[in-house]
């Protein structure tokens, strides 16, 4: 009777225990499922491509970057708005982010950026947003914009684009999205580029955010086998950008060659070992960003062991967003931080 009391009593603790593992199991599909939702929700905010053909083609003259100039009676603040600024932009990024809105979705436009601070050049004058609307109305109509919105964008879909990043509307849509001033969106399909505009005021001063369309250059050149061997020798690591397809792990041909040059590497360095890390930006869910930044750094190394590398003298980690080298505030600091490092161990 005992030996039965004995065999039922495990029977049911392991079957407890299956149980628990079961519902563990459970909790983390159900984590990843409801992180995968989301980021589901947050691309589904967004328009895939802008349809420029339907938008006029503007011969107008229009001058240089950035386009457009204080009114009569307005200036532009220098950043900090202690002073004028001298070359007619508040702030400039060669490679900068705006998200327009349409009325329906978000609209995603990268390339060189400006942001125009208006103010009265008459300190004692009351700010005028009769005049500066209707000057900027004007000269926009004139050199052929399109205005795309118009209005405030609903509280709903704010939260939503905000979500990954609580700052993203604050960062990439100029004036203040939460005001109930309303939100001018224009684009201006000009026959030298393609030109974004973003235009807010106030009862006491406006912004203007302008952005011309361009891709991102890449100016960091793949390092040589030699080149990464000194790099480990004098810091322990190598910092490399590979170049991976969107929110995937897939190799880009660009980043296929890099990986050649670490197989270089190993195969003259025979008792070196590496540790793979994979980092990326903080845009996404940091649970995706850890999941993607793992599927990449084992990417490299098993297209490494592919290649005849002991897989011993391997390891491959992801750390998401947690160890930015750059702080995430500009597109070319996200680009920096996007990166794959090599650690010797």
């Amino acid at each position: 009777m005992k030996k039965i009391i004995c065999i039922a009593t495990i029977g049911l603790a392991l079957f407890s225990c299956k149980n628990e593992k079961k519902t563990e199991d459970k909790k983390e599909d159900t984590s990843v499922t409801q992180e995968m939702e989301k980021l589901t929700s947050i691309n589904e905010l967004y328009l895939k491509e802008f349809n420029w053909t339907k938008i006029p083609e503007s011969t107008s003259e229009i001058g240089a970057f950035p386009y457009i100039t204080a009114p009569e009676g307005f200036l532009i603040w220098k950043d900090g708005h202690g002073e004028e600024s001298k070359n007619g932009m508040t702030t400039f990024s060669d490679y900068g982010k705006i998200i327009s809105y349409n009325g329906n979705n978000f609209i995603n436009f990268e390339g060189k950026k400006a942001e125009l601070d208006f103010n009265m050049k008459d300190k004692s004058v009351d700010f005028n947003q009769l005049k500066f609307d209707k000057s900027v109305e004007d000269y926009l109509k004139s050199i052929g914009a399109v205005e795309i919105f118009k209005g405030q964008i609903p509280k709903e879909k704010l939260d939503e684009l905000n979500k990954p990043d609580d700052m993203t509307a604050f960062k990439y849509i100029s004036g203040d999205p939460w005001n109930s001033d309303p939100l001018r969106h224009y684009v201006l399909n000009h026959k030298n580029g393609k030109i974004i505009i973003q235009v807010w005021s106030n009862s006491a001063q406006s912004k203007i955010g302008i952005l011309e369309l361009e891709g991102f250059k890449q100016t960091i050149k793949a390092p040589t086998a030699s080149e990464m061997k000194s790099d480990l020798d004098k810091t322990g690591k190598v910092i490399l950008n590979i170049n991976f397809d969107t929110d995937k792990a897939t190799l880009k041909p660009d980043g296929q060659k890099i990986v050649d040059e670490i197989l270089s590497l190993l195969n003259t360095n025979s008792t070196l070992k590496l540790s793979i890390e994979g980092h990326t930006d903080n845009v996404g869910s940091a649970t995706r960003n850890k999941q993607l930044s793992t599927e990449r750094a084992n990417t490299v190394m098993y297209a490494l062991a592919g290649k005849g590398i002991d897989i011993k003298r391997l390891k491959a980690t992801g750390f998401g967003s947690e160890k930015p080298i750059k702080a995430n505030d500009t597109e070319e600091n996200k680009a920096q931080n996007r990166r794959v490092e090599l650690v010797k161990f």
